[in-house]
Parts: C-alpha cells; sequence; structure tokens
C-alpha cells in the first residue's frame, strides 16, 4: 500500500498543530491525502495554520473535555503538544502540559486509533561523551535535575504504558529540530538566529542531534503506517557538538566569526548565576540558565538505524537543512548584524 492510499479519507489529529512541529506534520498530511484536525492553543492572529483546509480546534492540552472532542472520530492521532520551559513557574505547568496531556489524549482516542506520541531523544538519555544511544540503550540520567528531561520521560512513560495494556501506541523521539517556517520561534530556531546576528561569540559545551523538522513529519507518517505497537523510534540526523554546529551555521550564513571558544562548564555555571539573578528581576527568561548548563554537560547524540531499518525514514543532510533554515530566517528579517556584530562576524574570505 502506497502513502497516498493509507491516508486516503484517513482522519487525522494533529495536537499542537501550530507549533513547529505540528505545522510541519499537517501540511505533510495534507500533501498525503488526509482529512486534518489541529487541536492547539489559540494562535496569533497572524498564525498561518487558518489559511490551511483542515480543521481547526483550539483549546488547553490538560483540559479533558476538549482533548475528547478534538479526538472524537479520528483514525490516527498525532501527539505532538508540549511545551518547553527552563525558568520560573513555567516548569510546573511544562510537567503538567506533558504529563496530564499525554494522559488525556491516550484516555480519549478510539480503541481503534493508532496513536502516534511525540516524546525527545533527551527521554533516551546522554553521555559525557561523543556516543550515539539507540532506543535499547539505558537510561542513566535519573539524579539529573532537568525538569524538560524529567517531563518527557513520564509523558513517554505513559504512552509505554498504555501501550502495554493492549493499545496502539508507537513512539518516535525525535532529535533537535532545525529547519525553516519557525513561526515562534523553536528552541533551535532562536539559537539559529542569535547566531546570524553575531550574539553567540562563545560556544557552551555538549552537543545535540539535529535534524530537519520536514524529516521528522515525514518520519511521524511512517510511523503510522509501519510502526509496531509499544516501540520508540529515533528520528534523528547529525551528530554534532555545539561548536561544531555553530560553525555549520556561520558557514551558510558566508560569516566568519574571529573566534569561538567553548565555555569551561565553571565558567558558564556563573554566567548562568547572574543570568538568573537578573531573570529575577526583569521576570524574562534567562539565558543560559541553570537548566541550560545541566543539558551541555552532555551530548544528546542518538542513532536513527532502527527507524531507517523499520519505518524507511530517510533523513536529510544537515547543509541543505541549514541552507533552507537561513533563507527562510533571512527573508524574515532574523539574521540581521548590528553594532559590533558586523565586527565579530566578518564576512567569510
Amino acid at each position: 500500500m502506497t502513502m497516498a492510499q493509507f491516508w486516503k479519507h484517513r482522519r487525522a489529529l494533529v495536537t499542537g498543530g501550530t507549533g513547529f512541529l505540528g505545522w510541519h506534520l499537517t501540511h505533510a498530511l495534507l500533501k498525503a491525502g488526509a482529512r486534518v484536525r489541529t487541536f492547539s492553543l489559540p494562535p496569533r492572529g497572524d498564525h498561518p495554520i487558518t489559511g490551511l483546509p483542515v480543521e481547526n480546534q483550539f483549546g488547553d492540552i490538560r483540559n479533558y473535555a476538549a482533548v475528547r472532542k478534538a479526538v472524537a472520530g479520528c483514525d490516527v492521532v498525532f501527539h505532538t503538544a508540549g511545551s518547553v520551559a527552563v525558568w520560573g513557574p513555567a516548569i510546573a505547568t511544562m510537567h503538567a502540559v506533558h504529563v496530564e496531556g499525554t494522559r488525556n489524549v491516550l484516555a480519549s482516542a478510539d480503541d481503534s486509533a493508532r496513536v502516534v506520541h511525540t516524546s525527545s531523544i533527551v527521554a533516551v538519555g546522554a553521555t559525557r561523551q561523543r556516543t550515539a544511544l539507540n532506543e535499547d540503550s539505558p537510561f542513566t540520567l535519573d539524579d539529573e535535575a532537568i525538569d524538560y528531561v524529567t517531563a518527557k520521560r513520564g509523558a513517554e512513560q505513559e504512552a509505554l504504558d498504555v501501550a502495554g495494556q493492549g493499545h496502539d501506541v508507537v513512539i518516535v523521539n525525535p532529535g533537535y529540530l532545525v529547519g525553516p517556517e519557525d513561526f515562534e520561534p523553536s528552541v533551535m530556531g532562536k539559537f539559529c538566529a542569535r547566531v546570524w546576528k553575531g550574539r553567540m561569540v562563545l560556544a557552551a559545551p555538549g552537543g545535540y542531534n539535529l535534524v530537519d523538522v520536514r524529516d521528522v513529519a515525514d518520519g511521524h507518517l511512517r510511523a503510522a503506517e509501519h510502526g509496531q505497537s509499544g516501540r520508540r523510534y529515533i528520528l534523528g540526523g547529525t551528530n554534532l557538538s555545539l561548536s561544531e554546529f555553530q560553525g555549520r551555521l556561520a558557514e551558510v550564513a558566508r560569516l566568519s566569526p574571529r573566534a569561538t571558544p567553548t565555555l569551561p562548564l565553571s565558567v558558564m555555571w556563573m554566567i548562568a548565576g547572574l543570568a538568573e539573578l537578573r531573570a529575577r528581576r526583569t521576570q524574562r527568561e534567562p539565558y543560559p540558565s541553570f537548566q541550560h548548563v545541566r543539558l551541555n554537560r552532555y551530548h544528546w547524540f542518538a542513532d536513527s538505524a532502527r527507524a531507517i531499518r523499520e519505518l524507511g525514514y530517510n533523513p536529510r543532510p544537515l547543509e541543505e537543512t541549514v541552507r533552507d533554515t537561513f533563507a527562510w530566517f533571512s527573508g524574515a528579517g532574523h539574521t540581521t548584524l548590528r553594532g559590533m556584530s558586523k565586527w565579530w562576524m566578518r564576512p567569510a574570505a
């Protein structure tokens, strides 16, 4: 059965449809021929989701009645809704959004529906070395106080528990998402923009698995079609240190930073302490925060061999992703160098 045959006339729900991944997943489903419904918080007035031929429902993922209404009658449910927080009261909200929200989706889905739960590679784990982990690697970070990791692990366990009870639930673990059409922007979108604006004169330690959001959206469809219930699939791309990634970003913009030294962890802790003190006064999210430092102690590297083998997943080269991302951010006016940044991020020879 082809992808078009599989999705023809199927009703698919995307929670978090206004998010970075949700937007691209909605596009992929429409292209495949599915009938699409989205469920998300009300977007800002100019969000392009309102211009798509989809049924948009708006509400809070923690509201069981609203979730149940959105899920009703759907053959496939893609649960991508979530939030990212590194400081303040938003951390407690983040845990409830991920864990309670996932519980609501799983409890509401029709018995005949397939649920594809979007977890993360952070739920797989990380190491101090440049070691790529897979779905069966033991998780060794239970003692680390990284709230986003705790929230994603808790939500994934909800999905695994329901799958263990005989329900049709597939788990996907995307890497760190990069790509165009990043309207919010996303966590990595903000990172890219900081580099292109010359605001990242230092590199944090550690590294990430970086992947094109469009490939992850395609991987979700493949998981719905071919995935095994109760099984995890890493949807990753390229493993790079943050210093290496910043170099790729500068290269595609034809810029040459005068230097990008990697911060020692001890110095990063001190900078985060100052940023957190400033955040208490301004009530604005600090960068970096203590949560960032805890994340950057590790390399979040992952191996997508299972998804490639079992789903036909095929991530594109990171160079193509970075090129397309820069083109979109540049067109949106998010790459302008100002002041001393022009001196620091000089044009490449």
